[in-house]
């Protein structure tokens, strides 16, 4: 499953744009709707098929075991 590294995540979209199962957005960090974009992987949509990680020019997904959720 995807993880996103929301240190090196700029919001730019890349993976939004590559995911064919439209599982991740971009939300805002912020709780007020405020602050910077992050990527977000619904975990029920995705196909863990791996074109976020590889769309990414940021190197902000990571592959982690199903365990792992973040």
């Amino acid at each position: 499953m995807p993880v996103v590294v929301l240190d090196h995540c700029t919001g730019c979209g890349a993976c939004v744009a590559s995911c064919t199962a439209a599982a991740i957005s971009l939300q805002t960090e912020g709780p007020d709707g405020f602050g910077r974009k992050k990527a977000v992987v619904s975990y029920a949509l995705c196909l863990s098929c791996g074109a976020c990680l590889l769309a990414c020019p940021h190197q902000a997904i990571a592959f982690a075991s199903s365990g792992l959720r973040k």
